[in-house]
């Protein structure tokens, strides 16, 4: 029988059911979107952010079969929470500016910077705050746009203001996906496919593990530090005993493998051990 290497068959997850597998899968998106925002440039390896992509794919969907029916979550809660912080974003960002403004010119060698940029971002003040929230979030990136096109990112650093880009430029993007303007909806899968769902999950949390783990490398400086950091929610995950309840309400658990025949030779280590 010929072998096969494929992450499906050298990952080794822990027990998990399907809220676990959520939990888990969130756990690593999270830590690398961290991750990512520390590198430079600000970007993952291309193979762990596709695959990283895949895996928040897979478990949007999982999550989508899983949740309490009853109104749509991103209708009654993601969507105005995205819109009251891009809000406070930009009305921090307007009472930090206008403060420049209000200096004497002895007191602000930056004020000519400053009265540039405010009105630039602020013509007709915050109104465009109260718009309809796709209306709202062109406005919000025709003044990123703008302030990138300007070069004022400069005139933040000048004045202190680099935390205040900064939270702009992230509360826009978290609001572009608040919208699914910049990321579509998660296509769900078929009705009452969870354990489908689930599955696919679980062949996400692998490929996403094998990849992070292909990328250390001992002549790379820093390339096993990122990896492991990475893989750490995997690596601390601690699985329940084998028999408990998996106090989901029935959700499925990860399958027994099928019985494999006698090895000829040593086994290796999978890329990632159980908890």
């Amino acid at each position: 029988m010929a072998r096969s290497f494929t992450s499906q068959d050298l990952v080794a997850l822990p027990r998990l059911n399907a809220a676990e597998a959520v939990v888990l899968a969130t756990e690593l998106i999270t830590v690398a979107e961290a991750r990512e925002r520390q590198l430079k440039p600000k970007k993952l390896p291309d193979a762990i952010g596709r695959s990283r992509g895949r895996l928040a794919a897979a478990v949007a969907a999982l999550e989508a079969l899983t949740r309490p029916r009853g109104g749509d979550p991103v209708e009654t809660k993601t969507k105005p929470k995205a819109d009251r912080v891009i809000d406070n974003a930009w009305s921090a960002t307007f009472d930090w500016l206008s403060g420049w403004c209000k200096l004497p010119p002895e007191r602000s060698p930056g004020l000519d910077e400053a009265n540039e940029l405010f009105k630039l971002l602020y013509p007709d003040g915050l109104s465009f705050t109260r718009l309809p929230y796709k209306l709202e979030w062109k406005e919000s990136k025709a003044r990123l746009d703008a302030i990138r096109g300007a070069r004022h990112e400069r005139t933040f650093k000048k004045l202190g203001g680099e935390s205040f880009l900064a939270h702009l430029e992230e509360a826009h993007e978290a609001y572009g996906r608040a919208l699914h303007i910049t990321a579509p909806k998660p296509e769900s899968a078929p009705a009452g496919d969870v354990r489908g769902a689930f599955l696919a999950t679980l062949a996400a949390l692998r490929d996403y593990a094998t990849r992070v783990a292909a990328h250390a490398d001992p002549d790379v400086p820093g390339s096993e530090e990122v990896s492991a950091a990475l893989l750490a929610p995997l690596a601390a995950w601690e699985s329940r005993p084998a028999g408990s309840s998996n106090g989901a309400g029935g959700t499925p658990e990860t399958p027994a493998a099928p019985p494999a025949e006698a090895p000829t030779e040593p086994e290796e280590e999978p890329l990632a051990d159980p908890a």
